[in-house]
């Protein structure tokens, strides 16, 4: 009480103090020879909110120079630019107020002094030179201005109408034999993808459901499947028909007989389809196809994420708890693929999205050197060859993201080829011969620096019943250039992303708890980012440190970062200020592909959750909410009914995670903080798909830079925040232990 008491007072006498000055700031910039002077008129503390051109956001706290408070950059050439903005304390509102961003070009005509301010959240100002108050000013991703693709369940008066795009398939969806079903062939993204649209007029007291087909290259004669059987083979259908043929593009079949029940067709029938695809010829490539296995449930609309029950393994409405991605779920798995599971198309994928989503895979798998695709044979992109570089860090997407799932550390001294290395200054500037991005490689001459981990440090500890760990963390070697400030991070897997894009601001705010003010220990705060096409205030969502707030910004940053590809959203290279051949800007990725590779990214269905009916694996999320883990890792969110994309909209999903800045203690901590977060602060990873790491990754590796070898290692590394979950966890037994574990491998 008696410190408390004293705060009080100082906070009163500083407000008394300063009472002068109460009014408007005026803030701007001016250019004084190589540097730029950046102000505000005001005597209590204020930050600065910087981007150079179009690199990583910084903010400073600034200092009182001539009675105001000022931020010097310098080392600027003619037509460097600066976007910027300022938070600073009014004390005629006893608030924080932000100011709207502006832009600095050096050698430029500079716009006037501004007087204005935007009232923040009313917090009182940092104690230390600390990060700034929050925002109180995120301009949501998407609201009822927004435009929307047409939805892809319409209700008639006459029918419930389902359209679906679809790809084609290898095999069977049943044939674990092949292990030929989630694969994709030589020439995917020629011709072969098609929209299924489902008439239901028995929902609306009809007798007969319409299937049509509609195809971007002409079929010859396809088959039309209904109702599994899978009595003799395990791809034996009740119904079997030729559809029949309206033009080249259009192909029409119907039912009105339940021939597995043996009576005509009703509400609640679940009637499964596959269709059997033959391009007609001249073709390049195979010509003989099947399509994805679709549960469509009479009277309902739209495809059902379907499990598998008996010896037929006949398909059955998967149930809410394995919905992990709500109707963008995948069915349960039946091809042995383990590798091929963060690959698919959302089950509920649109037709408007069936082939740019392929295009986008193929832009995913194409090494931008020398155009050549990932899995051969398939053609070389010309068109996307000889703009790699000249830094860089992998030469494609899929090097990276291998099958989109975790990356693995290499083996020790090796080049870090799948891991982003973030460096900066100590003041948190671009490093002076790196710039933001530590880039190993080159497409000619030396590269700028090169990083591998050179060892692991071990240590010991002992779970509450005795039991032994070891944990491990990396040891850093850095030659050429040595960053005083850098963050090592492994690739993190895609699936699911557009659906946390989707999820509406307020639901995260909601879950916010920057002062602890519940008193529960955890004090979840929302990163702020600056949206790089519109200047707008952000939500960050993507990366580990939550510094992007759109996919499309996400892949763009990845494309000049990691392969030094420019896009309409970044033109200019990561480049130090002392640092040489990185200049210029230019846009050699085109607007239509960068929208064909997000899409693609966004639309990757999510896996069901598996063992929701195991009685381990329930007690285990018993467990893991007991235990505090569900603080952060929330289970379930919403998605808004404004994302443009029809897949994402109004969607239950389980990713767990609350999308906010925590702080996870020393033991995960490096020195470089981006934007709002600080070393020790991260945030809260999604863990579907975290049980099906070791088939698609071919190992497990977790955490920020992959230091942890299996489940149990991350968890024994949580700290700040998460100390008490990982006591709680360390003090369970070993069956405890176990069960949290199968839970966390159901995901």
């Amino acid at each position: 009480m008696r410190n408390r008491t004293a705060g009080l007072a100082v906070v009163v006498l500083v407000t008394a103090l300063l009472a002068f000055d109460s009014f408007a700031a005026t803030y701007g910039a001016t250019q004084s020879g190589s540097s730029a002077i950046f102000y505000v008129d005001t005597t209590s503390w204020a930050d600065i909110h910087l981007i150079k051109n179009n690199g990583g956001q910084l903010n400073y706290r600034m200092a009182i120079i001539n009675g105001r408070n000022e931020y010097t950059v310098t080392g600027l050439v003619a037509g460097d630019f600066i976007d910027y903005s300022f938070t600073y304390w009014d004390v005629s509102c006893n608030c924080a107020k932000d100011t709207a961003w502006a832009r600095y070009t050096h050698g430029g005509t500079q716009p006037p002094p501004v007087d204005s301010g935007t009232p923040d959240a009313g917090q009182p100002p940092p104690t230390d030179a600390g990060q700034p108050p929050p925002t109180g000013n995120i301009v949501p991703l998407f609201d009822n201005t927004t435009a929307l693709e047409p939805a892809t369940v319409e209700n008639t008066s006459t029918a419930i109408i389902t359209r679906v795009g679809d790809r084609v398939r290898d095999r069977h969806a049943r044939e674990d034999e092949y292990q030929a079903y989630d694969h994709y062939l030589q020439f995917y993204f020629q011709n072969r993808t098609h929209n299924v649209e489902i008439i239901d007029e028995v929902a609306k007291g009809g007798s007969r459901i319409v299937v049509n087909l509609r195809t971007i290259y002409p079929y010859d004669s396809p088959d039309f499947r209904a109702f599994f059987r899978g009595l003799n083979t395990v791809a034996e259908y009740f119904h079997n028909a030729d559809f029949t043929t309206v033009n080249d593009y259009l192909y029409t079949a119907s039912v009105n007989f339940n021939a597995k029940e043996g009576r005509a067709i009703r509400i609640g029938d679940r009637m499964e389809i596959e269709i059997g695809v033959f391009l007609r010829a001249p073709v390049e490539g195979r010509f003989n196809y099947y399509s994805t296995a679709m549960l469509y449930i009479v009277g309902t609309g739209g495809i059902a994420p379907f499990e598998v029950s008996g010896a037929q393994e006949d398909s059955f409405p998967m149930p809410a708890a394995g919905l992990s991605g709500g109707a963008t779920t995948q069915n349960q798995p039946m091809s042995n693929e383990p590798d091929n599971r963060f690959l698919q198309m959302a089950m509920n994928m649109a037709p408007v999205n069936a082939q740019p989503f392929v295009d986008g895979r193929r832009l995913h798998h194409t090494n931008f050197g020398d155009g050549s695709h990932s899995e051969q044979p398939n053609p070389v992109y010309t068109a996307q060859a000889n703009k790699l570089g000249p830094n860089f860090v992998s030469t494609s997407c899929i090097s990276c993201h291998v099958q989109n799932g975790r990356g693995l550390p290499p083996a020790v001294n090796t080049t870090l080829g799948n891991y982003v290395v973030k460096v900066g200054n100590a003041s948190g500037g671009a490093d002076a011969f790196l710039g933001f991005r530590l880039q190993p490689r080159r497409t000619s001459g030396t590269p700028e620096a090169d990083v591998r981990i050179s060892g692991w440090t071990n240590s010991s500890g002992t779970f509450g019943d005795g039991t032994a760990y070891q944990l491990r963390k990396p040891t850093y070697s850095f030659t050429n250039v040595i960053p005083t400030n850098y963050s090592a991070r492994v690739t993190p897997q895609l699936v699911g992303m557009g659906l946390l894009e989707a999820v509406p601001e307020s639901a995260i705010a909601a879950l916010a708890d920057p002062n602890d003010s519940n008193g529960d220990g955890i004090s979840g705060k929302m990163q702020t980012v600056r949206d790089p096409e519109t200047g707008a205030t952000r939500l960050g969502r993507f990366g580990w440190k939550a510094g992007a707030a759109k996919l499309k910004h996400q892949v763009a940053d990845a494309l000049v970062n990691d392969m030094g590809v420019t896009s309409p959203v970044f033109t200019a290279m990561d480049c130090g200020p002392q640092q040489s051949g990185c200049s210029g800007t230019s846009t050699e990725l085109a607007a239509a592909d960068l929208d064909k590779l997000t899409r693609y990214i966004a639309l990757l269905g999510v896996p069901s959750r598996r063992d929701y009916r195991d009685a381990t694996a329930l007690s285990g999320e018993t467990l893991f909410a007991s235990a505090g883990c569900a603080k952060c890792h929330t289970a379930t969110l919403t998605t808004s009914q404004y994302h443009p994309n029809a897949e994402l909209r109004s969607q239950t999903i389980h990713a767990y995670t609350d999308l906010l800045l925590h702080d996870m203690g020393s033991g995960l901590a490096d020195n470089l903080g981006e934007g709002q977060a600080t070393g020790s602060e991260w945030r809260t990873p999604p863990l579907w798909g975290i049980g099906l790491t070791a088939g698609v990754s071919g190992g497990e590796a977790y955490l920020h830079d992959g230091r942890a070898r299996n489940l149990t290692e991350a968890i024994l590394w949580h700290g700040g925040e998460a100390q008490n979950a990982k006591n709680a966890f360390s003090g369970m037994s070993a069956a405890n232990r176990a069960a949290l574990l199968k839970f966390l491998q159901s995901l």
